[in-house]
Order: structure tokens, then sequence, then C-alpha cells
């Protein structure tokens, strides 16, 4: 905000450490320590700040808020997204080593 640097930010908000969650899951029984998030309403502190900031529940909604964030040049965005569980990554970065590449 400061320097009003037309940055835009998307915010997947799984109110956890998501990767760290599924870890615990999978590997450890279940058992859950750490990863569970209380988060603030970030719509809410980035406007505070004097960014714009809006919340997208739908992929339509992300959309619009995007290329309504995209075409500023005031400043900042917040786009915040809430999301359920996500699956791993891991499969998708390490593709090539899995088939041989």
């Amino acid at each position: 905000m400061h320097h009003n640097i037309p940055l835009v930010t998307i915010v997947f908000n799984d109110n956890a450490f998501g990767n760290v969650r599924r870890i615990q899951q999978e590997r450890y029984g279940n058992r859950l320590i750490g990863s569970d998030l209380t988060n603030p309403d970030f719509v809410a502190f980035a406007t505070s700040f004097g960014a714009e900031a809006v919340r997208a529940h739908t992929p339509e909604e992300l959309r619009i808020a995007l290329r309504r964030a995209l075409g500023r040049r005031d400043g900042p965005s917040v786009i915040e997204v809430p999301v359920g569980a996500m699956p791993s990554p891991w499969e998708f970065i390490f593709m090539d080593k899995i088939r041989g590449g």
C-alpha cells in the first residue's frame, strides 16, 4: 500500500496448513497437531490497509474479481477464495520422475 504497487494477491483459505494437515492424516494416522488455523478476515484486514479486497466463492466470482483486480493501476488487490481440503500436488510436481522422464 505504501508504494501503491498494483499487486494482485489470491489467498486460497483452507483455515489450515493444508499440506501439513494432509501429511499428518495420511502418514500419522490422522493425528493432527498444529495444522488447523484461526485466520483473520482477510478481506477486512486488506481493506483496513486501504487495499481493494473481495471474497470469491465460485469460479465465476473469482474470474470477475481477477479481471477487475488486474485492471487496477492504483494499488494492490486481495482476493480471498475459501476452499476445503486440497488434493496433494506432489504427483503433479514430480510427474516426470514418476514417468521416468
